[in-house]
């Protein structure tokens, strides 16, 4: 034995308050136990314990090397847990909170790829396009939009998706075809009810900088997918995710209205709670996420 190994028997002498009770849990002689914390104590060059024949107690020092050693026992126990958790099979229930794009279009082949891989799991997911608190609602990882502000969480980036506005060519033959940002005062601008800037502005990029503008409307709804449709059947213009509309702008359904004016460019994550070892089941299907994202990041541009 070294150093180490005798400073993590001298914590279970501690913490059992025997030389006998550990040396039965080793399989060996009590005097081995005490050879080994004698030497300890040698090479330190100070007492540790007061042995008496009713009881063992702490010395001084013997009180502060203990907590280190304590310490020395969790690190030894994360580290363990760390590498057991790359020859685990994933087993058990994966819950997922996801919007509805990422829920409806993206999510469903990965969690089926996920689920041929690692057939002893189950993977429940929550369609929700507002924020979920993870941690009381009992979701192991939920895929957001934009910025992270809860510092509990931690976030991996997956893709960078770009917005722009799209209105449908019946519309723009109605109401004329905007050419500039104060054009749109004049629309029927859908209004997206779960954006951070409130449902009466369109957070943009403007020339290269951040910025929002004021928009009013007719119609607002808490779904993408609904104001997508609004827009389809010629209600007004919605600033949408190139990925949600890619169909409709192929088939002429839909056309980009100011796309060299404004735009926007929002990150999506995979958040998840900020443990310091992750479990299995979710850092394998975030992997496995995020090689997604990146094979099909050309449909998110």
């Amino acid at each position: 034995m070294n150093n180490l190994d005798d400073m993590l028997l001298f914590a279970q002498v501690v913490k059992l308050k025997s030389f006998r009770a550990v040396a039965e849990q080793k399989g060996v002689a009590s005097s081995v136990v005490s050879k080994h914390i004698s030497r300890l104590e040698q090479h330190l060059g100070v007492q540790l314990l007061i042995r008496t024949t009713r009881k063992l107690s702490l010395t001084e020092a013997g009180e502060e090397f203990f907590q280190h050693c304590q310490q020395l026992e969790s690190g030894v126990a994360l580290a363990e847990q760390a590498v057991s958790q790359h020859a685990e099979q994933p087993k058990g229930l994966l819950r997922i909170a996801a919007p509805m794009i990422s829920g409806q279009y993206f999510l469903p082949g990965v969690i089926d790829q996920y689920l041929k891989q690692y057939p002893q799991m189950k993977v429940e997911m929550a369609i929700k396009d507002s924020f979920q608190d993870l941690i009381d609602s009992g979701f192991d990882l939920a895929i957001r939009t934009g910025t992270l502000s809860d510092s509990t969480l931690r976030a991996r980036k997956l893709v960078n998706s770009r917005w722009y506005a799209y209105a449908s060519s019946e519309y723009l033959e109605l109401h004329g075809i905007p050419e500039s940002l104060s054009d749109l005062e004049g629309h029927n601008c859908l209004e997206f009810h779960y954006q951070e800037t409130g449902a009466n502005e369109w957070p943009v990029t403007v020339k290269g900088q951040p910025d929002s503008i004021k928009i009013s409307g007719r119609f607002q709804a808490s779904s993408l997918v609904s104001l997508r449709e609004a827009a389809v059947s010629g209600m007004g213009v919605a600033f949408m995710p190139v990925y949600l509309v890619r169909d409709q702008v192929s088939n002429g359904q839909l056309v980009p209205v100011l796309q060299e004016k404004i735009y926007r460019d929002v990150g999506i994550y995979a958040i998840y709670p900020n443990i310091r070892y992750v479990p299995r089941k979710i850092s394998a299907f975030i992997e496995m996420l995020a090689e997604a994202y990146e094979e099909h990041c050309c449909a998110f541009h």
